[in-house]
Parts: structure tokens; sequence; C-alpha cells
């Protein structure tokens, strides 16, 4: 059973509107190419409340149950570009929150 997300969490407008955009081009293409949900649901190895979910656009779905049903559609490169090395690279090795013994918060 998938975790529950509260429906207040709070998630900018922003990321709603890139998640229902995500929703309505899966949607759009799915009907285009003329396959049934019930066959993407299968191609795309989600259920078929799933594939209703992400077609509404909700933001409880898993990230990555968008993501691999725009990659069986063959959009995902047009959705998602992928992050530059730039992006990726890291200078800082590791990052930690130094505590302190006198810190009433350390146990």
């Amino acid at each position: 059973m998938p975790k529950k997300i509260s429906e207040n969490a709070p998630i900018h407008p922003f990321v709603l509107d890139k998640i229902s955009m995500w929703g309505k081009a899966i949607s759009a293409q799915r009907k285009m190419r003329k396959i049934t949900m019930r066959d993407f649901a299968h191609r795309a190895n989600i259920s078929l409340n799933t594939l209703q979910r992400i077609e509404r656009g909700e933001h409880s779905v898993l990230a990555g149950n968008y993501l691999h049903a725009m990659w069986v559609l063959g959009i995902l490169d047009n959705l998602c570009s992928t992050p530059n090395a730039a992006m990726m690279a890291s200078l800082v090795k590791r990052v930690r929150n130094t505590i302190s013994k006198d810190d009433p918060d350390y146990y």
C-alpha cells in the first residue's frame, strides 16, 4: 500500500502545475496512439487506478510512475530534460551538521 500523502502538504503551485501538465500529456499521447487505459496500464506495469490518478495529475502518485509512463510513450526526453554534468557535480564531499554535546537536544 503506498504511503498516504496529506492533501494539505505544502507543495508549490508551480510544481502542482507541472505534475498536472505531465498527466495531461500522458493522457493525450496515450489517446493519440489509440491505446486503451487497460492496455497502457499493463504496458507501464502499473494498476489501472494508478494510471487514472496519473492522468488526473494527482501529486500523490510516485514520480517514478509518471516518469515510467512517459518513457513507455517515448515522451520522457521531451517533458524532462536530463541534467547536465555541472548540475550533477559537487565540490563538497560531505555535508554534516555539527552537534555539540552541550546542546540540550543532544542525546
